[in-house]
């Protein structure tokens, strides 16, 4: 899978150099697209913090999965040119439901209901290092807390889950809180193209991404980070 992600990202003349973060060595046909491999480091935020590291760099780093094939550089090129007009230092990649179900009937996702929308999580994220190295210990936090209510809640405050449950919560009152608890600029980044959050979590979701495969669906041309670092 990560062959087709990275075909997609050097098809994009934004991107400037690739870190991958993995086991080590790297297979032949993936490492001669990779600029910097980067042994994995166990959890996601220290591969995350391995890659940024390996980069060294202050640019803006766009970090996204490797089990998103479908990705095409059109859809990088949207993500970069949404995030691009956002006052941010981290900007997270959502897709609106109507994109993901159109796209993709069927297939399993988790979707937030709020009063700007109802959105599904991408797996592309754009990261200013500075900003995440004091973000480190909240978006730690955060991670731990993702598959628990009771911790969320402690995190978020009731408040929020509160007005998640009921729907009522604004994209702007979650990026405030977000702020408020780790001192960032964190903006939601709308993108219309749903392949950013085609993920390969479950058996459906492997059938469907085969079946677009099979029938010549790969990364293609166009769009234009000045770096990225893959986990």
């Amino acid at each position: 899978m990560v062959e087709y992600v990275l075909a997609a990202l050097r098809a994009t003349p934004r991107v400037n150099r690739i870190a991958l973060v993995g086991p080590l060595p790297l297979p032949p046909a993936v490492a001669a697209g990779v600029d910097i491999p980067v042994p994995a480091r166990g959890e996601m935020l220290d591969n995350l913090a391995a890659g940024l590291a390996a980069l060294g760099s202050d640019a803006p780093v766009l970090a996204l999965a490797a089990d998103i094939p479908l990705l095409t550089a059109q859809a990088v090129g949207a993500f970069l040119d949404a995030a691009r007009d956002l006052d941010l230092d981290i900007g997270y990649g959502i897709v609106p439901r109507d994109d993901m179900v159109r796209e993709f009937p069927g297939v399993r996702k988790t979707f937030v209901r709020l009063r700007d929308g109802v959105f599904t999580g991408g797996s592309l994220v754009l990261i200013r290092p500075q900003a995440f190295v004091r973000a480190q210990d909240v978006l730690a936090g955060a991670v731990r807390a993702r598959k628990s209510p009771l911790a969320l809640a402690r995190l978020l405050g009731p408040g929020v889950i509160l007005g998640l449950l009921a729907g009522s919560l604004r994209i702007a009152d979650l990026e405030n809180r977000v702020a408020a608890l780790a001192g960032i600029r964190a903006r939601a980044v709308i993108c219309h193209h749903p392949e950013i959050g085609l993920d390969v979590d479950h058996p459906e979701t492997l059938a469907v991404v085969r079946d677009r495969l099979s029938r010549g669906a790969r990364p293609s041309t166009n769009g234009r980070v000045r770096e990225f670092q893959n986990r």
